[in-house]
């Protein structure tokens, strides 16, 4: 069909056929991605079919079929059967929940994770480089740790129950660094790796970067839905699940024992690369018994040390089952060459010398004040006590995006449920408070007054519609 027979037919999208250059598919879907990201292609956008843009375009149909795939792998757009594809809901909206310039305001968006505890970890240091061959610690040798700092790792893994030595522990720069060594090394751009309807925030912009499908599972009080994961994984061609069982990010949804179970058979039954990230769980007063432990044949538990003693150390402690060690580590040497030996001595004088029990309980104890203080003014709202943030619910039309701007215009920066959000869901109306982030416990207050303010304005006020 010509293409100028399109001149006055209606379509959503007829990008340039000039601007059109090789690989075709590619730029095709480099121009969707552009016309998305500024706002020309609108959330939730019925896009033409595959086979009309192709008449448009004048190209084959596998062309159109491959641009549409790859922007589907970028979180862009999405499928449903029979209806057609559409832009995804949330696929402008940022997933990062680190922010360069954060300037003047209340800080309840971005966690910091209570930094009163920094000075304690900066005596150690002076400590250690006090000792004889310290300046060993600025070489290049043991790239990925010493055997002292290794066992160190495993020995902090094993409180949790895991059955971590020598030969399956690894040390790497943060958890940050250590799922995107795990996402590179282990899975393929196109592969689809099931995740909570609401996850971590830098896990979806990692999946994004390297092209990996994120499919989304529905959550109750207990966690993530087992008969909902045995459903995708009966129709999907699913490789991979990323968990945090002990308390998600952002809701704080933690697994019941019953539901680990359901899970850890699951993830045996499809073969599942499972990556189980706890940040959190040495942060909790009961000890936590981790998904690892009933499926330790598929399962890389992640402890990252920011959360629970240091940020600035970028450290985190993984448990690998035999069979991707050496994927993992071979991936640990390419991407890093050189962890910190600095760092990883800290962390290891750290748990050594019992110091990062007396960091963690004072952490615990700071944390749970805060969220008493939240619990004041939210007591409706379910409360994780021992937890950095806690997941708000709005009124039914208010949105989580609208939310954070216009809270931010109060002086008050928060984080609306659109960045933690996978696939098309459409209930947004939530935002994550960092109550660990304030300044001290008069500034929280301030800032969980304008919330409180901000939402009864939204429960009396009439639901606006933008069509």
């Amino acid at each position: 069909m010509p293409v100028n027979s399109f001149d006055d037919y209606p379509m959503s999208w007829k990008p340039n056929k000039e601007e059109l250059s090789f690989p075709i598919y590619y730029c095709l879907a480099d121009m969707m991605e552009r016309d998305i990201k500024s706002g020309k292609l609108t959330a939730n956008t019925k896009l033409p079919p595959q086979r009309e843009l192709a008449d448009f375009l004048d190209l084959n149909l596998s062309t159109i079929t491959k641009a549409y795939k790859l922007c589907e792998m970028r979180g862009l757009i999405h499928a449903v059967t029979g209806k057609g594809t559409f832009v995804t809901p949330y696929a402008n909206v940022p997933t990062s929940t680190v922010e360069k310039y954060a300037g003047e305001g209340i800080e309840m968006a971005v966690i910091h994770p209570f930094y009163e505890q920094n000075s304690i970890i900066r005596d150690l240091t002076i400590d250690i480089l006090k000792k004889p061959y310290s300046e060993r610690l600025f070489e290049y040798s043991n790239p990925l740790g010493d055997r002292g700092q290794i066992l160190t790792a495993a020995r902090w893994l094993s409180r949790f129950g895991l059955d971590a030595e020598e030969h399956n522990t690894v040390i790497g720069a943060g958890a940050q660094n250590a799922l995107a060594v795990i996402l590179s090394s282990l899975f393929e751009a196109g592969d689809r790796i099931a995740v909570d309807s609401y996850t971590y925030p830098n896990f979806i912009s990692l999946a994004n970067l390297l092209y990996l499908q994120l499919v989304p599972i529905e959550q109750d009080k207990d966690g993530m839905r087992p008969d909902k994961l045995e459903q995708v994984c009966a129709n999907q061609n699913i490789k991979g699940i990323y968990l945090m069982p002990s308390g998600g990010n952002p809701t704080n949804l933690a697994f019941s024992d019953a539901r680990k179970q359901e899970i850890a058979e699951l993830i045996r039954k499809w073969k599942l690369i499972a990556i189980e990230d706890d940040n959190y769980a040495s942060l909790l007063e009961k000890p936590y018994s981790p998904v690892a432990l009933l499926a330790p044949e598929q399962c890389i538990y992640i402890s990252g040390l920011s959360k629970p003693l240091c940020p600035g150390l970028r450290i985190a402690y993984l448990c690998l089952p035999e069979q991707y060690f050496n994927a993992v580590e071979q991936g640990m040497f390419s991407q890093n060459l050189k962890i910190s030996s600095l760092n990883m001595e800290i962390a290891a004088e750290i748990i050594r010398s019992g110091l990062v029990w007396k960091i963690i309980q004072k952490k615990r104890k700071m944390a749970m004040a805060r969220n008493r203080i939240y619990a004041d003014f939210f007591p409706e709202s379910t409360v994780c006590m021992e937890s950095y943030y806690q997941w708000l619910k709005l009124p039914p039309h208010c949105a989580g995006s609208m939310c954070e701007s216009e809270l931010a215009h109060r002086g008050v920066r928060v984080f609306g449920a659109e960045r933690f959000s996978v696939g098309n869901r459409i209930d947004s109306n939530a935002i994550r408070i960092a109550t660990c982030s304030t300044e001290n416990d008069e500034q929280l207050r301030l800032g969980l007054e304008s919330i409180r303010t901000f939402i009864r304005k939204q429960e009396s006020a009439a639901p606006v519609f933008i069509v």
